[in-house]
């Protein structure tokens, strides 16, 4: 990496405390000589994640709280839009996205031009639970969208900023964030990324969300409808806010 740029890493949290403090030393490793900031969004954990955040100093370190658990699709909009990065990453907070695959496709995505580069978890550490619904997901989706996207699951992305902040992000609808940006014109590419064993703290999956994934995919076909006749509501990201913020702090 031979140039700075801005930077906006984005993670929205739910009762990850013993990752947190490992999970920012990795991406400060990655992104080492780089610009950047990283944001993250405490969704109303309920176990000591917010007391671990506030021990950790970082010239670069935003903490979203948010007054309640509003779950992970409006928990990345807060942080995407307090974002100013030329580009934004999406990632987890539970250590199995590898931070190392950020710069590389952030080049991919300069390079080459792309809005959007979206990763392939290589030898998904998962069980059945997850993968298993998941794939059934990718599947319909590009059955009825005509996108082929391997992996829609995966939360390792980087978005231009341009492309990142028109997605407007309904409740549960984070695991389309790739379709969203596809149906606001975005330019696409997938590429495969590493995916680690899960070291801390347990899986918020659970086989209730395969009945939610088969609801939403009945959503995606009335989208996609919209879509088609130029009617569709994610083209222009709405000037309101689903979520309300408790605090923002800076903690250097």
């Amino acid at each position: 990496m031979k140039y700075f740029r801005q930077i906006s890493v984005v993670i929205p949290i739910f009762n990850e405390a013993e990752n947190i403090s490992l999970l920012i030393k990795s991406i400060d490793e990655a992104l080492l000589g780089l610009n950047y900031e990283i944001i993250i969004v405490n969704d109303g954990s309920t176990d000591d994640t917010r007391t671990r955040l506030k021990e950790i100093y970082h010239s670069s370190l935003f903490i979203i709280e948010l007054e309640k658990n509003y779950g992970q699709s409006l928990a990345l909009e807060a942080g995407i839009d307090l974002a100013i990065g030329k580009y934004i990453v999406t990632m987890d907070g539970d250590l199995q996205n590898d931070p190392f695959d950020i710069p590389w496709m952030i080049d991919k995505a300069e390079l080459e031009n792309w809005d959007l580069v979206t990763g392939i978890r290589n030898n998904r550490k998962d069980s059945f639970i997850k993968t298993i619904p998941s794939k059934i997901a990718n599947y319909i989706i590009s059955i009825i969208t005509k996108l082929d996207i391997k992996d829609h699951g995966c939360a390792l992305k980087v978005f231009t900023k341009e492309t990142a902040k028109k997605i407007n992000l309904q409740v549960q609808m984070h695991r389309y964030i790739t379709l969203l940006a596809h149906f606001n014109g975005a330019k696409i590419v997938q590429v495969p990324v590493r995916h680690n064993q899960r070291q801390f703290g347990s899986s918020n999956y659970g086989l209730e969300r395969v009945f939610r994934v088969t609801f939403d995919l009945f959503k995606l076909v009335y989208f996609q409808y919209l879509f088609q006749k130029n009617k569709n509501p994610f083209l222009i990201k709405e000037k309101k806010y689903s979520y309300k913020i408790k605090e923002i702090s800076l903690q250097n």
